[in-house]
């Protein structure tokens, strides 16, 4: 039919991405999160509408879920760099989510990632602990 566009839109599956942490597979990840904000402030002037929208600081920060073995191989690498554990790294995260149909390759590349803090716990049952650290880095480089 004529003038009817036609697009795949398939969307990213988790299979489809892959992470490298401080430039190795990071393999026992359960979960990625991150985010860019930026300081957004309504200006007033006569009236009582805003006249613009001043900007400042941004900020990112986010959360990456792991199993606990990966958290030991990031300390045992932290120690062996000369830190006491993860705390003392920083490291940058490329995210890659692979292209397919017509949706192309993208790369999210996480600069001066460093993790703010880290939380071992149990709950009876469980099969595998899971730990969520808290990140914050300097950029977010989306390609």
């Amino acid at each position: 039919m004529a003038g009817i566009t036609f697009f795949d839109s398939k969307e990213c599956e988790w299979a489809d991405m892959t992470v490298i942490f401080a430039g190795a597979p990071l393999t026992k990840i359960k979960g990625l999160k991150y985010k860019t904000a930026k300081e957004k402030t309504p200006i007033y002037a006569a009236g009582n509408n805003p006249i613009s929208i001043q900007g400042g600081n941004r900020s990112n920060d986010g959360q990456i879920k792991v199993l606990k073995g990966a958290l030991d191989d990031m300390n045992l690498a932290a120690i062996a760099a000369g830190g006491a554990d993860i705390l003392d790294m920083q490291f940058d995260i490329i995210v890659t989510y692979k292209g397919e149909g017509t949706r192309p390759l993208q790369v999210d590349t996480l600069k001066g990632v460093e993790i703010t803090n880290f939380e071992k716990g149990w709950d009876q049952g469980a099969k595998n602990m899971d730990i969520t650290l808290p990140i914050v880095f300097l950029k977010l480089i989306t390609l």
